[in-house]
């Protein structure tokens, strides 16, 4: 066989180049926190039971503000028989929103007991390289 032929056999065959696949995944970091130690050791009540209180306590200063201003509506309507409505009405006002409550925490001895869980990424890479049609 010559080289000429040789040649053209070579070049009957058609070559392509597929290139490398590469698939990476990437799953999230996990995070929990325990506060259980923290909120025992300060006599602290759960969030879920804070936020049932707040929402209680707001309900209810709703309906005694509704109340108060009622009452201050019809001491206002009978003006006639008290002339120091304004001063007295202004007077309860500041008694009442007047009073601050001030409560002080120390931090507790035990810290938040913290898992933190990392997964690396998964990496596949698919190789084709030279494909002969």
């Amino acid at each position: 066989m010559r080289i000429s032929d040789t040649i053209r056999q070579i070049q009957s065959y058609a070559f392509r180049y597929e290139p490398a696949e590469l698939h990476i995944q990437n799953r999230s970091a996990e995070i929990d926190m325990n506060w259980d130690s923290v909120w025992n050791e300060l006599g602290l009540q759960r969030p879920s039971v804070v936020a049932q209180d707040i929402s209680d306590s707001a309900r209810q200063a709703a309906m005694s503000a509704t109340a108060q201003y009622a009452q201050e509506g019809d001491s206002l309507g009978n003006i006639a028989k008290q002339k120091v409505t304004f001063g007295q009405i202004a007077f309860q006002r500041y008694m009442q929103k007047g009073q601050k409550e001030v409560g002080i925490y120390a931090l507790p001895s035990q810290g938040v007991s913290i898992d933190v869980r990392i997964y690396p990424p998964e990496i596949e890479v698919q190789t084709k390289g030279v494909v002969r049609d």
